[in-house]
């Protein structure tokens, strides 16, 4: 692990590298499903259906990760 970089940095970059479909959870309780494009210190871009947005980290609550959507990935690159 470099240093400089977070857990936060780290879980990010894994999430854009895959173009992991993640929910994006913020403080006023609304939630949007997207692929992270890019992202830096003070915001996270979302491509979500077919639209981009621009989101103040400090606005966000928690990343989740739907299992089953990742579960079948695997299991189609192993056949």
């Amino acid at each position: 692990m470099i240093a400089n970089e977070n857990i936060q940095d780290q879980a990010l970059e894994n999430f854009k590298a895959d173009k992991t479909e993640v929910t994006v959870f913020f403080l006023n309780g609304f939630q949007m499903k997207g692929v992270i494009e890019d992202f830096d210190k003070y915001v996270v871009s979302l491509n979500s259906q077919g639209k981009q947005h621009l989101i103040y980290k400090h606005a966000i609550s928690t990343f989740t990760v739907d299992n089953e959507a990742e579960e079948s990935t695997e299991e189609k690159s192993e056949e």
